[in-house]
């Protein structure tokens, strides 16, 4: 997972390449393995020209197939595909091959199909990735040992990367940009409409911030899910090189982004926190479960991506 230097992620140019990864972040949900497979075996052009043929023999290629078809087809709407490619193009939305971004190979045939980017493309290829999430219902102690901690690490040249929502998430994206450092915002939702709504100046800053970037691999205007928040916390967990989860409780989301991290063999890190705070129940879960390094200091996380 870890990688030495900075790489040059590359956009989708070929307009039959957009078009048909474009069509397939629309038609299936973030993470559908039978898609995977499908798109692997044949590449996205010729695996669209098959479903909208429907073939009768997709099942030779995979099983289930055939099946998984009837639940893509009402997706698929040529309206639908030209609407997102056109918002893309009014809001400065750039499509990246996922291939080319460190760690999402790793997923196999779960990684997304294409990343809609807004801001800095080159941010998802930086030489030194480190995730910071926690709690959406941060204390004040988590959000200012989230602050000391993301200052140092932006200090030292590490882009951080979390999921734009309200409390660890937020307090991390902040502290980096106060710090002119880099920072990317995974969303569960299109890139052109933030959620949570609260965040859209948050937003704006890291789209127009050095190095920085709003990615999603759902389409313009899409609307986040329940699912899609829990699967994007796999390409938090694995664009990254360690995670470090700050604050949680004992069933936090932020949990279900450290069990992606642990199962890629990526370092995890957490921050203790008082014994009888039930927001720190989660970080205590972690160092005592999932064998997370205590996370103090910057120069803790620090050694999680130098190690």
């Amino acid at each position: 997972m870890t990688t030495t230097t900075a790489i040059k992620v590359a956009e989708i140019i070929d307009a039959k390449e957009r078009h048909a990864r474009a069509a397939w972040s629309i038609i299936t949900e973030p993470g559908d393995g039978h898609a995977g497979a499908l798109v692997q075996q044949l590449g996205y052009v010729a695996a669209l020209a098959a479903l909208e043929g429907k073939r009768s023999d997709l099942d030779a290629i995979a099983p289930g197939l055939t099946a998984q078809a009837q639940q893509w087809m009402p997706r698929l709407r040529t309206d639908a595909i030209a609407t997102a490619l056109r918002k893309a193009e009014e809001n400065g939305i750039r499509l990246v091959d996922p291939a080319t971004v460190p760690g999402l190979a790793d997923l196999g045939p779960h990684a997304p199909h294409v990343l809609w980017v807004r801001g800095d493309v080159d941010a998802l290829g930086a030489e030194r990735r480190i995730a910071i999430t926690g709690a959406r219902a941060a204390s004040s102690y988590g959000e200012a040992v989230c602050a000391d901690i993301t200052g140092d690490v932006v200090a030292a040249g590490v882009t951080v990367h979390s999921g734009g929502a309200y409390g660890i998430d937020g307090a991390a994206h902040r502290a980096a940009l106060m710090s002119d450092g880099a920072t990317v915002a995974w969303l569960a939702g299109g890139v052109d409409r933030m959620y949570p709504i609260g965040h859209a100046h948050l937003a704006d800053r890291i789209a127009s911030a050095a190095g920085s970037a709003l990615v999603s691999e759902v389409a313009p205007g899409a609307s986040p899910t329940r699912w899609r928040f829990l699967s994007r916390n796999r390409l938090v967990a694995s664009a990254t090189q360690a995670t470090v989860v700050v604050e949680a409780g004992f069933r936090s989301g932020s949990l279900n982004t450290a069990g992606h991290a642990a199962s890629l063999g990526c370092p995890l890190g957490a921050v203790p926190g008082n014994v009888t705070s039930a927001a720190s129940a989660g970080c205590h879960r972690l160092l005592r479960e999932y064998d997370a390094r205590v996370i103090t200091t910057g120069a803790d996380a620090l050694e999680l991506i130098t190690a």
